[in-house]
């Protein structure tokens, strides 16, 4: 009887349960996480002022923590602070970077500018680039260039005939950030400057920012310029032009480096390939592009309607 009645009492015992069950409300769906804003709908506007810091004194507190940083850990929590900060604390960074002349600190500062100058800053940047203070000029010019805007195109262009008129006295680094900065913003002042780095050593360091500051001078101006430099060329020439071309070439003048697909040189060939990558299909260079792959991909190209 015991067996009989085990099983008999959990079948009592379920349906019981059982309209207790039913009467619940229904579960309710797990909430949904919000959307991460794609860039379709991020603003592109550019900022008229800076925005004003939420404590100025503790703003420059915290950079007094980040130049003296007599204890690692108090110069990190001061970068933290005014990277969080943001754009709010910017020229107050910025000032004090291009007053600073210990390079140690100097170069914290740079970090901390690095980190919290964007885009849409790039009108505001522009206004120092007449500033009294060689770093700040340096440092805008610079960072302004990895963001192409046609909107700095004049004050790019005026801080480039300044250091045009200073001839010699021209600080180097100054006078290539300017250069870079005038090629972002559309215009081709300064683009002989540009076609030297391309030519020595500064190349192998800075490719990167010097092509995707010649994408803002993308154009038959830029083009021209560059394809009048091939007559009579010499092997240092031709990579040059052709990697300038990668960046500021227009696709109506690719047909012109189809000849240079059948150099025998294998710098000048690879050369061509990334130029007409960049100016026909907009996709980056290869970089260390072997001989053998790069007759196959020339091959490519040249059956290609250019």
């Amino acid at each position: 009887m015991n067996a009989l009645r085990s099983p008999l009492l959990g079948l009592v015992l379920l349906a019981a349960a059982a309209p207790r069950v039913l009467a619940q409300d229904p579960p309710k769906p797990p909430p949904t996480a919000p959307a991460t804003p794609t860039a379709a709908v991020v603003s592109k506007e550019r900022l008229a002022a800076w925005p004003k810091p939420v404590d100025k004194d503790t703003v420059l507190t915290d950079i007094e923590r980040v130049i003296k940083a007599h204890v690692p850990e108090m110069a990190e929590q001061g970068r933290d602070a005014l990277v969080a900060a943001g754009a709010s604390a910017v020229p107050f960074v910025l000032d004090r970077y291009g007053r600073e002349r210990d390079e140690d600190a100097r170069e914290r500062l740079h970090e901390v500018l690095m980190r919290t100058t964007t885009a849409e800053q790039t009108r505001l940047l522009a206004k120092e680039f007449e500033s009294k203070l060689a770093p700040v000029r340096t440092f805008t010019l610079h960072r302004a260039a990895a963001f192409p805007d046609s909107g700095i195109a004049a004050a790019a262009e005026k801080a480039w005939a300044r250091l045009v008129k200073a001839g010699d006295k021209a600080d180097p680094d100054e006078k290539y950030a300017a250069a870079l900065c005038t090629a972002s913003a559309g215009s081709t002042a300064g683009i002989d400057a540009l076609f030297e780095a391309c030519q020595s050593k500064r190349w192998d360091r800075e490719k990167r920012e010097i092509r995707t500051a010649l994408e803002g001078a993308r154009g038959k101006p830029a083009t021209d310029l560059l394809l009048a430099k091939l007559d009579k060329a010499d092997r240092k020439t031709k990579v040059a032009v052709l990697r300038m071309l990668a960046g500021c070439g227009e696709p109506a003048q690719a047909a012109r480096l189809r000849l240079f697909l059948d150099d025998e040189d294998n710098a000048i060939r690879v050369a061509a390939i990334n130029a007409l990558r960049g100016m026909v299909d907009n996709e980056p260079p290869i970089e260390d592009l072997a001989a053998f792959e790069a007759i196959e991909m020339a091959k490519t190209w040249k059956g290609r309607k250019l």
